[in-house]
């Protein structure tokens, strides 16, 4: 049996009771260059006479020092001063680098965003109002404080800054049919947007709920589109991504979405595009058509997007209307849930963070797997600002709250759709507020205490991640601590499995296919293609929840 070697060795211990202004120390560290940082900040001190270091062999990891301190003066509290000092010093390098790192990063990295259709267009009207509070800016794109310029913070990654010093979205504003953009570019915001980013149809006659009438103008219109596109990318100092949100079930931000992103993936091929793609309502659909719009627009999220974070109005309302003890959600709830979590999504990329600062981090962290790229979100706490109660939140409630499937912003039956062992690919949760960095460590031995994450039979490690993300230095939170989870989860899949199933009941009676029939260029074959394709999706997330995955049994 062999007795491990002390990392450190105090030499003669009966010398230095008989004289504590005597210390000399055996280091046992590889690091040499730790003796040298040592011996100079002791020598520094005012209370020590001598401070020295010795290297006995160079091959050796072991560090001799001696420390002499004036008389009446013990030399081990002196020691133990030069490494506190030691620790403070490369906290205090590190914190620098961070915070220079940090402000290289959301000053250089900018991401446009693209609004389609009506739901697109209001879902972007209410994050741009979010945006606007939380980087101290005035309704017109002016910053509130003179002073607000001085403060680090990413305006830059969504804003432009005009010649006259007021902030402009790095946004696209696209419709089929005027009235949602006329009432934005008609509200207190009007000044706020480019009117030259703003493309409205000539006709104004919309898509009429029709993929494929959205899909054919698309090709119509899509020139003028891209070179406003274009026009943002050489303005911005290094084009980090798009952001393009939009509704999958109606005829604009489906059918002319759909060609947008074919001409944005084929223009900008090396660049990532995350979607914040919203499903109609699966129990109540407002669009009659929706099955046929919705497989149609899925296959193009397949292949033109880097990462969907999907929104399913069936459970955006379910988990307003819960939290705030309504009978039904509003619009204006649902869209500034949405909002939040688009805001909070990004809150690393806009404000001094040492991680995610770029939203292609943070799509490689969630997107191991590219065709399984579809993201489910969360968030904690969900208030109605009005009310005058604010509970107490800790870190360990938010966490529980975000990890249970109910909490989802997706309505998922995974018995339904053949996945019963469906399981968590990667997640990372943002933590917003006021809290011990310990907690952190406390909320991953309680998570994995409730087993409340199942993983893939083939995975080594932990898929959560999580990360205390910076919150805004402009406005005051209502709650100590907020959450956000993004989870690449496999039974979004039961989602999809729904949406193909409604086609193929639609389809197999031919019900409506009329209205695609008679819009000239298109060909029914591109639903038949793209439910082939959904089918696919199906089976991956079928397999990727077995152990055969990588080949093995």
């Amino acid at each position: 049996m062999t007795t491990e070697k002390p990392r450190v060795e105090i030499l003669d211990p009966e010398g230095l009771k008989a004289d504590p202004s005597l210390l000399t120390v055996v280091l046992y560290e590889e690091d040499h260059t730790i003796g040298n940082s040592l011996k100079h900040i002791l020598c520094m001190m005012d209370d020590v006479e001598f401070a020295g270091y010795n290297v006995p062999h160079p091959l050796e990891d072991k560090i001799l020092l001696r420390l002499q301190t004036k008389e009446g003066v013990a030399a081990a509290p002196i020691f133990l001063k030069a490494f506190d000092h030691l620790e403070t010093l490369f906290a205090d390098i590190r914190h620098k680098f961070e915070k220079a790192h940090s402000k290289a990063s959301v000053m250089s990295n900018a991401i446009i965003s693209l609004h389609v259709g009506q739901c697109g267009n209001q879902i972007g009207h209410t994050f741009w109002k979010t945006l606007v509070e939380e980087h101290g800016l005035n309704v017109d794109g002016t910053a509130k404080d003179e002073n607000s310029h001085s403060i680090v913070d990413g305006k830059h990654v969504f804003f432009n800054q005009a010649d006259d010093d007021h902030y402009v979205p790095r946004s696209i504003l696209v419709d089929l049919e005027p009235r949602v953009i006329n009432g934005i570019l008609s509200s207190e915001y009007s000044r706020l947007f480019s009117k030259e980013n703003v493309f409205l149809s000539e006709t104004g006659g919309g898509a009429g709920n029709n993929w494929a009438s959205g899909f054919m103008q698309g090709n119509e219109v899509f020139e003028s589109i891209i070179d406003m596109v274009d026009r943002e990318a050489e303005l911005a100092p290094a084009l980090d991504g798009f952001n393009f949100t939009h509704s999958v079930s109606g005829g604009t931000g489906s059918g002319l979405g759909s060609r947008l992103l074919e001409k944005l993936r084929d223009r900008y091929p090396k660049t990532i595009i995350q979607s914040y793609s919203v499903f109609s309502d699966q129990d109540a659909p407002d669009v009659v058509v929706q099955p046929y719009n919705s497989i149609l627009t899925l296959q193009r999220l397949m292949e033109c997007t880097n990462s969907v974070v999907v929104l399913d109005n069936t459970a955006l309302n379910r988990v307003v209307a819960d939290r705030l003890g309504l009978p039904q959600a509003s619009f204006e709830h649902v869209n500034k849930l949405v909002a939040r979590i688009m805001s909070a999504t990004t809150a690393t990329i806009r404000f001094p963070s040492a991680l995610y600062t770029r939203l292609q981090h943070l799509v490689c962290m969630l997107v191991p797997f590219p065709p399984l790229r579809f993201i489910q979100t969360a968030f904690s706490p969900i208030a109605d600002p009005k009310r005058e109660f604010v509970s107490k939140t800790t870190v360990k409630d938010i966490m529980r709250t975000i990890m249970q499937p109910s909490s989802m912003m997706v309505s998922t039956r995974s018995s339904r759709s053949g996945l019963d062992k469906s399981c968590l690919l990667q997640a990372v949760a943002m933590l917003q507020g006021e809290f011990d960095d310990r907690d952190i460590p406390a909320a991953y031995e309680f998570i994995h205490e409730r087993r409340l994450i199942k993983q893939p039979p083939w995975a080594m490690a932990s898929p959560l991640h999580i990360h205390k993300a910076p919150l805004s230095p402009f406005i005051k939170p209502t709650y100590k601590v907020s959450g956000m989870l993004m989870a690449n989860h496999t039974n979004v899949a039961s989602l999809f499995a729904d949406t193909l199933a409604k086609y193929e009941k639609f389809r197999s009676k031919r019900a409506f296919l009329d209205r695609f029939e008679r819009e000239e260029g298109f060909s029914i074959d591109l639903m038949q293609e793209a439910a082939d394709k959904t089918k696919d999706l199906l089976d991956l997330y079928k397999e990727i929840n077995s152990e055969a995955f990588f080949g093995r049994v």
